[in-house]
Formats: C-alpha cells, sequence, structure tokens
C-alpha cells in the first residue's frame, strides 16, 4: 500500500519504526540465546549428557542416579575390602599383598569418586540453571513475536476504516481483545473541552473517570486495582492514544482479570495506544477531508 508519492502511509511507516524496535530486541535475546545455547553445549559434554540438543529433567535425574550408584559401589568396596582383610583373610607377612597398601589404594579411590562426583554435581546444577534461562528466553521470544503479531491485526482492523464512526468502537473491540476483557470505554477530547465517552456499550463512563483523569495528567499506561467481591484479582487499565506526544483519547479497560500490569502487557498497550492515535488522527482528516468536498459541492 502506498501513496501517490510512492511512500506508505503514515501508520504504516510508525508501525515499521515500532517493529524495528522490537526485533532489534528480538535479535538482541537471540543472541543471548545462542550463546547460552554454546555454553550448554559445553556443560553437557563435561557432565557426560547427551549430546543431542537439550538434555532434559529426566536425562540430568538418571547422570545423577548413575553418579550416586557409582560412589555407593566404591564405598561398599571399601568398607567390604576393609573388613575381609582384618576379619577373615590372613594374608601373612610374606604375601605380596599388602593389605595396609590396599587399604590406602581404595580410600585414595574413595576420594577420586567424590571429588568426581562433586564436579559433575556441580555441572549438572550449571546445566540445569541454564536450562531454566533458556526456557525464559525461549518464552520472551515467543512473547515478543506474539505481541507484535496481535497488534500487527489491531493496527489492520483499525486502519481498515475510514469513518470516525466506525473507527471509534473498533479501537475499544481491539483493545479488549489484546487483554481478554469484555468491556471498553473510550474517551474522545473535541474542541479543548474535557474528555466525553463516545463509546460506552456498558454505561460505566462515570465509575472510570478517575482513570481518565490519571492518564490525561500521566500520558501513559495506568492500571488500578480494583476490589472484587471474589478471590480474583481485577484490574482497571488507561490506555493513553495520541500522536506525537498530543492526547486524543483514553481507553478504559474496566474489570481484566489479573494481578498487575504486567511489563509486557505495558509495552503492548501503549504500541497499541500509538497506532490507535495514527487510525484516529487519520479517521478526523478523512472526515475533515469529506465535510471541505461537501462545502464545496
Amino acid at each position: 500500500m502506498t501513496t501517490q508519492s510512492g511512500q506508505a502511509p503514515v501508520w504504516i511507516r510508525r508501525y515499521r519504526a515500532m517493529s524495528i524496535n522490537r526485533v532489534e530486541g528480538t535479535i538482541a535475546v537471540s543472541g543471548i540465546e545462542a550463546t547460552l545455547r554454546e555454553d550448554i553445549a559445553r556443560d553437557q559434554q563435561r557432565a557426560d549428557l547427551p549430546k543431542r540438543g537439550i538434555a532434559t529433567a529426566q536425562a540430568i535425574m538418571r547422570r545423577r542416579h548413575q553418579i550416586a550408584f557409582v560412589v555407593a559401589t566404591v564405598t561398599c568396596g571399601l568398607v567390604f575390602a576393609t573388613l575381609v582383610s582384618e576379619n577373615i583373610i590372613d594374608l601373612g607377612a610374606k604375601s605380596w599383598i599388602d593389605t595396609e597398601v590396599t587399604r590406602f589404594a581404595l580410600a585414595a579411590l574413595s576420594v577420586f569418586v567424590i571429588l568426581y562426583a562433586f564436579d559433575k554435581e556441580r555441572v549438572l546444577r550449571r546445566v540445569v540453571r541454564e536450562r531454566e534461562q533458556l526456557l525464559a528466553l525461549e518464552s520472551e521470544l515467543a512473547g515478543s513475536l506474539l505481541s507484535a503479531g496481535l497488534v500487527l491485526d489491531a493496527v489492520t482492523a483499525m486502519h481498515a476504516h475510514l469513518e470516525l464512526a466506525d473507527v471509534l468502537p473498533c479501537i475499544v473491540d481491539q483493545g479488549r481483545y489484546l487483554v481478554g476483557g469484555e468491556r471498553g470505554v473510550l474517551f474522545l477530547e473535541e474542541d479543548r473541552q474535557p474528555m466525553q465517552p463516545v463509546v460506552d456499550a456498558n454505561s460505566m463512563a462515570a465509575e472510570v473517570q478517575t482513570m481518565v483523569d490519571l492518564v490525561s495528567d500521566r500520558r501513559v499506561v495506568v492500571a488500578q486495582a480494583r476490589e472484587t467481591s471474589g478471590a480474583k484479582h481485577a484490574l482497571d487499565i488507561g490506555v493513553p492514544i495520541g500522536v506525537n506526544g498530543e492526547l486524543l483519547a483514553v481507553l478504559v479497560l474496566p474489570r481484566i482479570v489479573a494481578s498487575a500490569l504486567t511489563t509486557d502487557m505495558n509495552a503492548l498497550l501503549t504500541r497499541f495506544g500509538d497506532a490507535a492515535g495514527a487510525a484516529l488522527l487519520n479517521a478526523r482528516r478523512y472526515e475533515a477531508a469529506m465535510f471541505l468536498l461537501d462545502v464545496a459541492h
């Protein structure tokens, strides 16, 4: 999609800029993941774990059991040899086997096995820790890709409409979908007047007015805990919708089932607010152009 000058529309260029920042963060996470995989492969080789990919928790536990079995076997052998040499077999003074030497050899072997087991256990613990870090990075990467896809779907849906009457409820619907909410109230600022509710299907404007004031003052995504009768936690989330630092509207998503606003959700709603601001600005420009055309005719 391009304009007559050959450039992409403003909303596409703005979303591309946001996407580039997100992709750079994703590339950085991928670099950390590659380094972590190399460390895991090296430690798995030291711990004599299978070289096929990342060792599973079952493989690590099986390796621990093998090490424990070796230690137990050597310990039992040392105890048995000591008992036999002292109580059962009298090898005699002329025997080529020296019981004291044998005992010290077994003791040295036991120390070696204990040190070996300690080193392997230390490496195994490091592998477990690295596996947990890798899983956390993969979850972060998957969440980043998913949030980028969700925002792209929301942007496409909002910019599919030109009429302001269609864009406003679309902003509310897409915001609800992003957080899994059932309700949404959109407040719009017009002619420097206090924000008024323009989409309020559940008649909750008066109930969430405080959230609108907070968002208008801070110009960031805001969340407030809501008291509920049940055990579930709920939040009221306010999303600023604007362009280039100018606040055009505030979307309030009440009674969202969550205990706190996560960093990923905050970033997701911030990007959504920027995209919704671009869609709202385009809709206003379209309606202004249509009005001028009607006046001209």
